[in-house]
């Protein structure tokens, strides 16, 4: 073998072992979501129709905000006779098959304006504000950049978007 044949080799091997350590960092860079987190209580298995965008914003939000947000899902996918049962509004970005929308425990007033506030940042167009959670969507087929409080309707008591 020629020292240019062994230059090469050296450094298809390092492209290589480079490449692969690359690989794997993203392979734990990216954790796998147990989608059960979001499935309608009445019906099992319904959480995999959750749209692959949101669970994205959902992983940048939770790295970001250092918050264990897939550990904290109150209510993701919901069935027609569940959003009915939960108080949900007939056009809900939660039924399915949309599937465009979480509600996130949030247990301080600090916790729910981080989450809030990084929501925004992230880029979630539609943030509820709960005393004790946060909803966000994705759904674009409603009025984007805006915040309401709950009962619905009301002031919420942040706003991301004034």
């Amino acid at each position: 073998m020629t020292k240019q044949e062994q230059y090469i080799t050296i450094g298809l091997g390092a492209t290589l072992a480079i490449t692969i350590a690359i690989v794997m960092a993203k392979k734990k860079a990216t954790p796998k979501i147990n989608m059960k987190v979001f499935d309608s209580p009445d019906q099992l298995g319904s959480g995999n129709c959750m749209d692959k965008r949101l669970i994205k914003m959902l992983w940048q939000l939770a790295k970001k905000a250092k918050y264990p947000v897939f550990q904290k899902i109150n209510s993701g996918a919901r069935t027609a006779y569940w959003n009915s049962k939960v108080g949900g509004v007939s056009n809900s970005a939660h039924k399915m098959p949309k599937c465009m929308a979480v509600d996130i425990s949030t247990p301080t007033i600090t916790i729910r304006n981080k989450i809030v506030v990084m929501a925004k940042l992230i880029g979630f167009k539609r943030i509820g504000v709960g005393r004790t959670f946060v909803h966000l969507d994705i759904d674009t087929s409603k009025r984007q950049n805006v915040a309401w409080g709950y009962p619905s309707g009301t002031k919420p008591p942040i706003n991301p978007f004034i």
